[in-house]
């Protein structure tokens, strides 16, 4: 399925819940409020293509605020999305930090000139809490502390040796279809 065919797929998807039909693009930005991902522009063009109509009913459903932990909950069935949880409503926080968790670890990488490797996703979302300078560092604090302390000798075995050179790159992306379950998320 070609990238814009998955985009406007997911603006026409509908799910039934409580009797009332929503449209996945509608749960996603209006009833969890998210904002279109910086990581891919074609969302926000397409939504303003479609104009999503918000009915009461809509407005009702919607939450007060946004939550940006939302942003590792969401599987649009890409490959750069996160994997397919199940949430429950007694530790939905502790569960979407525990998806943020996991997302990191299973998706940030080394290259083999020591530079760490952050999908496009991460990126956007740490750059509300962090500056690119620091984001290796905040990223480490997500590893296992094996991981972590492998990750700053890198990035301090890149400092000595490039003095002022990037210590992340961006992987762009990847808008391959997959949806990704966790094992331990099958047996429930």
């Amino acid at each position: 399925m070609a990238a814009h065919d998955h985009l406007v797929f997911c603006l026409q998807a509908a799910y039934t819940v409580g009797g009332h039909s929503f449209s996945s693009a509608a749960i996603e930005y209006v009833i969890l409020k998210m904002k279109p991902p910086v990581h891919r522009p074609q969302i926000a063009l397409l939504l303003a293509l479609h104009k999503l109509k918000v009915s009461e009913e809509l407005r009702k459903s919607a939450i007060d605020t946004s939550e940006p932990l939302v942003a590792f909950a969401l599987s649009t069935g890409m490959y750069s999305s996160p994997a397919v949880r199940i949430y429950k409503a007694k530790r939905v926080r502790e569960e979407l930090q525990e998806a943020q968790h996991d997302f990191i670890r299973a998706s940030v990488g080394l290259s083999s000139k020591g530079r760490l490797l952050v999908p496009k996703m991460l990126h956007c979302f740490a750059k509300s809490f962090v500056d690119d300078a620091k984001l290796a560092v905040w990223i480490s604090h997500y590893l296992p502390r094996q991981q972590a302390a492998f990750v700053e000798q890198c990035i301090s075995q890149r400092r000595q040796s490039l003095l002022g050179s990037r210590n992340c790159g961006i992987l762009p992306f990847d808008s391959r279809f997959r949806y990704l379950f966790l094992p331990d998320q099958l047996s429930l």
